[in-house]
């Protein structure tokens, strides 16, 4: 979703400058030093415009973007950072026009140019630590699903290890890796999928939030909060899986405190579904399904179409 080119950290964007700078040749050697200076100046400058571009503008984002990202990263942190680079591409410029100003008056190129290069670098090993944060930034950002705020949405919540992935392979598109042990989603998993009614075609976006446990907000975990900034934003629908076989090592009891904790939060319709339904023989009232055997899929995906529709 976040497409942010690869962000060199201070010795890499030095090499890249003066390295340009390096193959300039001309005859006239006042020329030539304010040419150096001048791609020294247009290689820097161009770099960290086109870093400080390429992170998106925090203030125009959907509120539940602004809170992942500030739950992975830090808005704050961005933030001062990207003024960072902002700070360092002015002092660059003037103290590239400086230089240049001065080779026009005098003739001691070569002292010139060597100030020029050595206050230059001061700036950007000042930003080092900042490019590398950004760098960081940038790969926690490579790892956000593509998520459409604006997409009716479904929600698989419920406890780890209840058959959250196993559900989501099989409603959508998406093909998450699937364990045998808690909290084995790290992060939120997309899918997609189509309702066709009366020759009309709807997009739907099916989403798996990390398994939530039964406990107060601040008691969370980073892995736990992305599914409560998923839920207090995104669902057109909630499906709340449940394991009545108790082979997700929780008992029946918190799954469904839990589920009394998401009723009173989030005012959205919910299709609670108990999975395993093959091993635990339907121990509840609700809808049944077992996405090792395919039970009850189909008329998920029927009961679906008709909350949606």
């Amino acid at each position: 979703m976040f497409i942010i080119p690869r962000i060199m950290t201070a010795d890499e964007l030095l090499d890249m400058a003066f390295g340009r700078a390096k193959k300039i040749r001309d005859r006239d050697k006042k020329i030539m030093t304010m040419n150096k200076i001048k791609a020294v100046k247009k290689g820097l400058h161009d770099a960290l415009k086109n870093y400080v571009r390429a992170f998106p503008s925090f203030d125009n984002l959907h509120p539940f973007h602004y809170e992942l990202l500030d739950l992975l990263i830090g808005i704050n942190e961005m933030k001062k950072a990207l003024a960072s680079l902002e700070w360092a591409k002015r002092k660059i410029d003037n103290i590239a026009n400086y230089g240049i100003k001065r080779i026009r008056k005098e003739e001691n190129y070569a002292e010139i140019i060597k100030a020029v290069y050595g206050r230059i670098s001061s700036i950007v090993y000042e930003i080092d630590d900042s490019l590398k944060f950004l760098g960081d930034a940038r790969k926690k950002l490579g790892k956000i699903p593509s998520i459409s705020p604006n997409v009716p949405t479904i929600i698989i919540a419920g406890y780890p290890n209840v058959g959250k992935s196993s559900l989501l392979s099989l409603l959508s598109t998406a093909r998450p890796k699937i364990a045998s042990y808690p909290f084995t989603t790290k992060g939120i998993i997309v899918g997609h999928f189509y309702i066709e009614r009366n020759h009309d075609r709807k997009k739907v976006q099916v989403m798996e939030v990390p398994g939530l446990l039964d406990r107060p907000d601040k008691d969370r975990n980073e892995i736990e909060k992305q599914g409560i900034i998923a839920l207090r934003y995104l669902p057109s629908l909630i499906i709340f899986l449940i394991d009545a076989s108790f082979h997700c090592g929780y008992s029946l009891e918190n799954q469904l405190h839990l589920l009394e904790e998401i009723k009173k939060f989030f005012d959205v319709d919910i299709i609670i579904v108990e999975n395993k339904a093959d091993i635990s023989k339907g121990k509840t009232s609700y809808f049944k399904i077992s996405c090792k055997t395919g039970e009850g899929i189909e008329e998920l995906r029927e009961e679906i179409k008709k909350r949606l529709s």
